[in-house]
């Protein structure tokens, strides 16, 4: 069963706030170099739901919607 718009927009948007450089850096509590893994990670994450979705969510529609 396919997923909604809004499911897959609520997923992008958690995605984005976990890229934020405050989460990703874990507030400076690990290295560089794992936060480029978590980095990696998520972006792939993001690339996968934006295929989901079809195209590229606005930010209207990330953020405006919460």
């Amino acid at each position: 069963m396919a997923r909604t718009q809004e499911e897959i927009i609520k997923d992008l948007r958690d995605v984005e706030c976990r890229l934020s450089p405050e989460n990703l850096h874990c507030d400076g509590e690990i290295s560089r170099a794992q936060a480029n893994q978590k980095r990696i990670k998520l972006e792939k994450q993001q690339r996968e739901l934006v295929k989901e979705l079809g195209r590229k969510p606005t930010d209207a529609e990330l953020w405006n919607n919460q």
